[in-house]
């Protein structure tokens, strides 16, 4: 009965409104701490349009913690869910780039780029949409190597979280909890190299990137949950590296070093 009133005429637009009012009560009943403040607002200052990464896990809380003056984008399917997201995020200031289904990855990927270009940040969860949980896929790692931007990996914890059902078991900060939020080391990406039988180091230069951006998050989220005391989740078994069609357009792209026209 939710889904049909989600894909229903302007279904999405309400439920939408309805999940930001949730996100907005709970997060300023929330004392939130935001650690190394400063030194994200002088690295935004010095550089105007970044690729944010955060785990999937996490994503509840960062539309309301990222700071509003400060564009940034994020790319949503077409789908009912996606138009719902879209709908939500648009409340805190978050822009929408459409194109994460696998007919629509090179529109979202020119998007991305567009974005960049203009000086907005782009919002990426390298283990979405659909997992494995805090495993990373290349798609950031090849958005970087193609605009030159760098990574900036972001995590927040809570003292007292639920935790939702489904692959990546969110986390929803409890109301009156203490909160932190925490940002890593900056990835720079170096650019694709070209031809001369590179294809492999290539490859390899990709996959390094790629492990550095997991190992980054995981210490994040690790580092946050044990500053707040925050219950850690059982580990997961050993998976397959993650994608999507998204990424992989993305990867695709980097690998044959040019962008999509």
């Amino acid at each position: 009965m939710i889904k049909a009133a989600i894909r229903s005429r302007g279904g999405h637009v309400v439920f939408g409104y309805l999940v930001a009012v949730l996100i907005g009560l709970l997060m300023t009943g929330i004392r939130w701490r935001r650690a190394d403040r400063r030194a994200l607002d002088d690295f935004m200052a010095a550089n105007p349009g970044i690729i944010i990464v955060f785990w999937h896990e996490r994503l509840f809380a960062m539309p309301f913690l990222w700071p509003s003056r400060r564009p940034l984008c994020a790319l949503q399917s077409t789908h009912a869910d996606g138009r719902m997201m879209a709908a939500c995020i648009r409340r805190f200031g978050v822009g929408t780039i459409w194109g994460s289904s696998s007919r629509a990855a090179l529109s979202g990927l020119r998007g991305m780029l567009r974005a960049l270009e203009d000086g907005s940040s782009v919002a990426i969860t390298p283990d979405g949409p659909r997992g494995p949980a805090r495993v990373a896929a290349r798609g950031a790692v090849a958005l970087a190597q193609l605009s030159g931007r760098p990574i900036l990996p972001l995590s927040w914890s809570a003292s007292g979280c639920w935790r939702a059902g489904g692959w990546d078991r969110m986390m929803i900060p409890k109301p009156f909890s203490r909160g932190r939020l925490l940002m890593g080391a900056p990835i720079h990406v170096p650019p694709a190299m070209r031809g001369g039988g590179r294809d492999r180091q290539a490859h390899d230069e990709l996959e390094r990137y790629r492990r550095l951006v997991e190992t980054s998050l995981t210490e994040l989220g690790a580092r946050a949950d044990s500053l707040c005391a925050t219950p850690r989740p059982a580990p997961d078994p050993p998976a397959e590296e993650a994608t999507s069609p998204a990424a992989e357009t993305v990867r695709h792209a980097a690998d044959a070093n040019r962008l999509p026209r």
